[in-house]
């Protein structure tokens, strides 16, 4: 049997499946969050040059609604499943994730009630993680969170050991100098006896 690495386990909530939606989004959906970046951009430059206008407040106003409402599809897909959850009287999701040497284990809970099942780190299609959660895709349709407080102090050394097997990078919304920091911390704490 393979050596297990890490152990953690995790219950849903609303909250969660939220935040499992925009990441979802910011890994799948790169060209549409780009093209309303730079149609928001437009609509606010053309509205802000004709502004004496009404219709220049009405792009402004546009422009604006664009950049706010980057999740609004990403958040109506989370709560509608958050509805049909509570509408079926079922508790929201919670399993225990066993990291072994090529693989994670998925075990339901309570245990027993559904079957388990396995995702090879070489089927992890994308890596991203916030503050709360790492996340692992196994494709655009789904994936996986791993609450980083169950993992402690090994957050760093959990986030080298997914990405040596899976041989992807943790997209991560932080600023590129925290996430090159981590990375070496991470790095140079691995290499020590």
């Amino acid at each position: 049997m393979d050596m297990t690495y890490y152990e953690v386990e995790m219950h849903h909530s609303e909250e969660s499946f939220e935040s499992l939606a925009h990441m979802q989004y910011d890994l799948f959906c790169k060209s549409n969050r780009t093209v309303r970046t730079l149609l928001s951009l437009a609509f606010v430059i053309a509205g802000v040059l004709n502004f004496s206008s009404w219709w220049g407040i009405l792009l402004v106003a546009y422009g604006c609604y664009l950049t706010t409402s980057t999740y609004s599809s990403a958040n109506h897909t989370a709560h509608k499943l958050t509805a049909q959850i509570k509408e079926s009287g079922m508790p929201f999701p919670a399993s225990r994730y066993v990291f072994r040497d090529k693989a994670m284990d998925v075990i339901p809970l309570p245990a027993g009630e559904k079957k388990d099942s396995s995702l090879a780190y070489a089927d992890i299609c994308r890596l991203g993680e916030d503050m709360e959660y790492f996340y692992l895709f196994r494709d655009q349709f789904g994936g996986y969170m791993v609450p980083k407080a169950a993992l402690g102090e090994k957050v760093p050394d959990f986030r080298l050991f997914l990405e040596e097997r899976s041989g992807l990078v943790f997209h991560a919304r932080s600023a590129p100098i925290i996430r090159v920091l981590h990375r070496l911390s991470a790095r140079k704490k691995a290499s020590q006896p």
